[in-house]
């Protein structure tokens, strides 16, 4: 039983925003024979992944969200009564790139990120392992940082985002909240005005100004 629970903790996570515990709980629930038992199961687990999400719950579809990522985690193969229809292997596994001109046709899976995000992570999808990919992923993860606090005008822990981003990805994406770290939130939605290195170019520009100005007055002396 002991090394079971070893070879769990070492399997990468499948939806990390929910845990260690909880996917193994999914994974128990999956191998419950009784109908009834696993059903009930399913309920408990449901609850539980209920209080982790704590920014999610204005959400419309927000129950259902929950059961389509209990599927999920069970990589399919739970057999319970699901209350809303869930996502399937093929539909979880398909390619999401479209047009641009395409987007609108159906909401975005995160409101607050649109979009303009998931062609962002969909970018990043398609590159290359190395350190064109993964600058690129931690700039579409500042970028769901500064869209999430400005949406929901309260500041947001890096492992959410990076969680999200994980998601958003299929597992593709996955970013180390103790190797990678994002900028403050009160950074990201500063009004542009108090950008300091705005204001130093400005400074620059004037005294290069001043300086020329300088210089032009010279010569018209020496033409007199």
């Amino acid at each position: 039983m002991l090394q079971d629970y070893k070879e769990n903790d070492a399997k990468p996570l499948i939806l990390p925003q929910y845990g260690r515990n909880v996917q193994n709980m999914v994974d128990r629930c999956v191998e419950i024979e009784d109908p009834t038992t696993r059903q009930q199961c399913a309920e408990t687990i449901i609850d539980t992944m209920r209080s982790f999400a704590t920014t999610d719950k204005d959400r419309e579809d927000f129950e259902e969200v929950l059961w389509d990522h209990l599927y999920i985690m069970s990589r399919f193969r739970l057999d319970v009564d699901f209350p809303y229809p869930v996502t399937s292997q093929e539909e979880y596994e398909e390619p999401t790139v479209r047009r641009l001109d395409d987007n609108t046709q159906r909401p975005p899976i995160y409101r607050h990120y649109g979009h303009v995000i998931e062609r962002m992570v969909e970018i990043v999808k398609g590159l290359p392992e190395g350190e064109e990919r993964d600058e690129l992923a931690r700039v579409t993860a500042v970028e769901m940082k500064r869209q999430y606090c400005s949406w929901n005008k309260s500041s947001v822990a890096d492992s959410k985002i990076f969680a999200d981003l994980y998601e958003l990805s299929k597992g593709e994406i996955y970013l180390d909240e103790h190797i990678c770290t994002l900028p403050e939130a009160g950074a990201l939605t500063a009004p542009s005005g108090n950008n300091p290195q705005k204001s130093n170019n400005n400074n620059r520009k004037n005294n290069n100004r001043g300086r020329g100005n300088k210089g032009g007055n010279r010569n018209k002396k020496k033409r007199r």
